[in-house]
């Protein structure tokens, strides 16, 4: 009787021929859908189409189907505020299942298809939970932020957050109290159109410009004596979060290396073995990208043994078990992060 490890197999044994099928669909219903609908989601769907198929990848790899709704709200989440969002979002899953129907024998097939068989009979728990994710409202001051950093003004959005150190926030707290839900806020307004592609850009790199200048425009506390190497996981380009860790690090007196965003882990293997820090800290946020990352953290294990490895986001949560079984420690937070590594240290030993 098959497993979901011998589907798994078969799926990725067929996976490019799978992603073609998946694609050719997609371009036949772009073409001859009544309404023309879809035509103004294409250029947004071909991108999540092929994401949502590395996410199946590792779904099925890991067997983390209980998973999979969660994720799959985020891809409703993102066309909800483009119009006909059901009907993309069942293109999208009808799809992955009809390209695996024709191509995968009938046993794994049904281990395959049962997954996403479940997405479309929880259609709108899905679209719940995703408009869920744009419900919460801001504080004032995050909106008050938000707005002058999608208009790319750096001097007031500066200002606004010194004033908060003048009235007693210490430095690195402006960054997991401000900067931090500023990058949420964002993200929801592009998500909810209510921005414009520029505008989350002017956003993105007055966010930057801010961050390169916090260890010379705000106090630094006392040095802990502690190198700490920040990198995005292999092929993730989620470049904020790990510039916003390193600044955090290096105001809570850490010297702090950042490789940045979508470095091969040949690379950051090299950066590690010659810079031979304390402390990785690695920040994960894509669950696709589960595979290089698992693997990443096992080569590290292997050639640079006396660095501790910290690994956090939304996609190292969900694959929390799978790391912490394979030697690195996942974080919910910046702070806890920090504190874990200082903890770990021969100092605190």
């Amino acid at each position: 009787m098959a497993d979901l490890r011998d589907a798994s197999a078969l799926f990725e044994s067929n996976y490019n021929q799978l992603l073609a099928l998946v694609l050719r669909r997609m371009a036949i219903e772009m073409q001859y859908h009544p309404s023309g609908e879809l035509k103004p989601l294409e250029a947004d769907l071909i991108e999540q189409f092929r994401e949502f198929g590395e996410l199946l990848r590792v779904v099925y790899r890991y067997d983390l189907t209980d998973v999979l709704a969660q994720e799959a709200a985020w891809y409703a989440s993102a066309l909800s505020s483009r119009g006909s969002a059901h009907v993309a979002f069942k293109l999208l899953v009808e799809s992955w299942m009809i390209a695996i129907q024709g191509t995968i024998r009938p046993q794994e097939c049904n281990l395959l298809s049962a997954p996403l068989r479940e997405l479309l009979n929880n259609e709108s728990f899905i679209f719940d939970q995703a408009g869920q994710r744009g419900s919460a409202t801001p504080d004032n001051d995050i909106v008050d932020l938000v707005d002058r950093l999608v208009v790319g003004d750096r001097a007031q959005s500066l200002a606004l957050l010194t004033g908060h150190v003048k009235a007693g926030i210490n430095p690195p707290d402006l960054i997991t109290r401000f900067i931090l839900p500023a990058l949420v806020e964002i993200g929801r307004r592009w998500e909810s159109n209510e921005i414009q592609i520029f505008e989350e850009h002017l956003a993105s790199e007055t966010i930057i410009r801010l961050l390169a200048g916090f260890s010379s425009d705000l106090p630094r506390a006392e040095p802990v004596n502690r190198q700490g190497l920040v990198s995005c996981v292999p092929n993730e380009k989620h470049q904020l979060v790990p510039m916003a860790l390193t600044a955090f690090l290096k105001l809570k007196g850490w010297q702090v290396t950042s490789l940045g965003s979508s470095l091969p882990a040949s690379q950051i293997l090299l950066a590690v073995k010659k810079l031979k820090p304390d402390a990785v800290f690695l920040s994960f946020h894509l669950l696709s990208r589960l595979t290089e990352s698992m693997e990443l953290v096992s080569q590290l294990n292997e050639t640079c043994p006396g660095s501790q490895i910290f690994i956090g986001g939304n996609g190292a949560l969900a694959g929390k078990s799978l790391f912490e079984g394979s030697g690195a420690t996942v974080v919910a937070s910046f702070d806890e992060a920090h504190l874990s590594a200082l903890k770990g240290s021969p100092d605190n030993a």
